[in-house]
């Protein structure tokens, strides 16, 4: 079942209106709409958001239980994921990550794009960057990564990122354990 499926099947569980789950989550009913019929993707800001208004977890909504048991993942079944606050995309490499003890995402970071401020957290994270010029700041320390470099760091310091080139940085970012 897909994401957009799995907001209406719970929303229709929990006996809610569009324009109920709406005002829990701040969108409007037109919104929602589109969500649950796959025309719009939610940020994750979003996604925690209906995760908290329909008390499941946001895990639960990316899930695809027709997948979970497979070991493959083809490109057209990922779950897309965008950033709140900008236009930096996350596409989960694993088609359920309630059972795994790392997240592993094909990440995408615009031109001009950063992270929101300053994250830090329990886990590690690792990462290869495919594409592009990611400037990338671990504690007090920073580091401009290009085409072939690779980093990996405690999520405990503060760290942050931010597209320093012309092209759109593409990596493969793992935090372990998952944070979505």
């Amino acid at each position: 079942m897909k994401m957009s499926e799995k907001i209406k099947t719970y929303r229709k569980k929990k006996g809610m209106t569009l324009k109920v789950l709406a005002g829990k989550t701040g969108c409007t009913d037109a919104y929602i709409s589109q969500i649950e019929t796959g025309k719009a993707v939610p940020s994750i800001n979003i996604l925690k958001r209906l995760a908290e208004a329909l008390e499941v977890q946001i895990k639960d909504l990316l899930s695809d239980e027709e997948q979970q048991d497979k070991f493959f993942l083809s490109k057209e079944k990922r779950t897309r994921i965008i950033y709140p606050g900008s236009h930096i995309i996350a596409e989960l490499l694993v088609s359920k990550i309630s059972n795994k003890s790392m997240e592993p995402l094909y990440k995408i970071v615009p031109v001009g794009c950063k992270s929101q401020g300053e994250h830090r957290h329990a886990g590690e994270e690792f990462g290869y960057i495919l594409k592009g010029k990611l400037e990338l700041k671990i504690g007090d320390q920073i580091k401009t990564l290009e085409p072939g470099d690779s980093f990996y760091f405690s999520s405990s310091l503060p760290h942050s990122y931010k597209n320093v080139g012309d092209v759109d940085v593409e990596t493969i970012w793992v935090v372990s354990p998952p944070v979505l």
